[in-house]
């Protein structure tokens, strides 16, 4: 990367910065520098010389790596279309029931591909969980197919870090389809539902729809004893037991 591109990298972290309403010191603390660093950064007389580097610094700012660098490196989205199509037939395949007859899948080897995708997402290498989600969503679909309900939170998970990943490269109409799938599998189950109304306000609000996104999670998320909206209780964001219980108690209306 030469100097003037580097310079111009620069004054876009700190456009982007003062959007997001951060003084430099807090964006120091969020990523983990110095406010010298950052001040360098902007003048251009730093380098963000690795691509790890630059995608901390998108994160934390919430702008795609291909903002900061403009026309220096391609998009996200460009690297990942060929993955995307591959994800729009996966989620095209109605042919589970067809495929099912086989041996069983393990829940096991279906869970460790389902933590894995997890951590590719949070590890934000959107390309390559894309390049996995069709393998991903076929085994967890036989897995439903054969085992039934023992199979249905593996693959609501899958859908869920399905539709994140789409929202992520810019495919809000994909993403929705994704989320809605998990909501379908989920059932009657109101906090296995509820922890899907994350990716589908995502790709409603992708979409331009706020006031659906808005509804959906008013519908969804479910209602504790003292009339808050609560987070899935017992339940990680992969879906594991966290082997906490949400103990909402009524509050007391005694006089202290």
């Amino acid at each position: 990367m030469s100097v003037a591109a580097s310079a111009s990298t620069g004054r876009r972290v700190a456009l982007w910065r003062v959007r997001r309403r951060m003084t430099r010191q807090v964006f120091a603390d969020r990523i983990g520098r110095s406010k010298s660093w950052v001040e360098k950064v902007e003048r251009g007389a730093r380098r963000l010389d690795r691509f790890s580097l630059i995608q901390q610094v998108a994160e934390v700012l919430r702008v795609d790596p291909a903002e900061l660098l403009g026309t220096d490196r391609p998009s996200e989205t460009d690297k990942a279309a060929g993955g995307v199509q591959a994800v729009r037939a996966a989620l095209a395949c109605y042919d589970v029931f067809a495929t099912a007859t086989g041996a069983p899948i393990a829940a096991e080897e279906v869970g460790r591909r389902v933590e894995h995708a997890w951590s590719t997402y949070r590890h934000g290498d959107h390309p390559r969980l894309l390049r996995m989600v069709p393998g991903l969503l076929d085994a967890a679909r036989q897995l439903h197919a054969v085992r039934g309900e023992h199979g249905v939170v593996l693959l609501v998970q899958a859908y869920r870090v399905t539709a994140l990943v789409l929202v992520k490269v810019g495919e809000a109409d994909l993403a929705w389809l994704a989320a809605d799938r998990a909501l379908a599998t989920a059932g009657n189950d109101r906090l296995l539902a509820a922890s899907a109304v994350v990716p589908l306000g995502q790709a409603l609000r992708g979409l331009g729809q706020g006031r659906l996104a808005m509804a959906a999670a008013t519908v969804l998320v479910p209602v504790n004893c003292s009339g808050r909206r609560s987070r899935s209780p017992g339940r990680s964001a992969t879906g594991r037991t966290t082997g906490r219980r949400a103990s909402a108690r009524p509050r007391s209306t005694a006089p202290r």
